[in-house]
């Protein structure tokens, strides 16, 4: 009798512990493919902030529930100059993306400065 209860505390101990492996398997998981997925997702954000920089003025938000469930994303464009000593000034836009996982509180942060025109040329 006490050789099958110390067999069944050793398969007890096993057990619990390829337990605990698979919860850390899947949570590394769920990072890993957050941190794959957010780079690709905040570089499109960004090629529709240069196709349609007016839209994205100031700050705005949104979510990718329908393709991707807990993820959100945030976008924040400022209008910036750098001057130069000559007098000349050259006009920047400083756009940031933000994407949040709303399960892992995870986020990955893309920011760009590019060149526009004021006068639309």
């Amino acid at each position: 009798m006490l050789e099958v209860l110390v067999a069944l505390s050793v398969i007890a101990i096993v057990l619990v512990g390829a337990l605990r492996l698979q919860g850390q398997s899947v949570a590394m998981n769920e990072i890993t493919r957050f941190y794959a997925t957010a780079p690709f997702l905040a570089q499109e954000k960004m090629a529709e902030i240069r196709f349609e920089p007016e839209r994205f003025a100031g700050s705005e938000s949104g979510s990718y529930e329908d393709v991707f469930p807990g993820l959100r994303w945030t976008v924040t464009l400022e209008e910036m100059e750098i001057s130069h000593p000559e007098g000349k000034t050259l006009p920047l836009q400083h756009a940031t993306v933000t994407i949040q996982s709303t399960t892992l509180k995870t986020v990955y942060t893309a920011q760009e400065y590019f060149h526009f025109d004021r006068e639309g040329r």
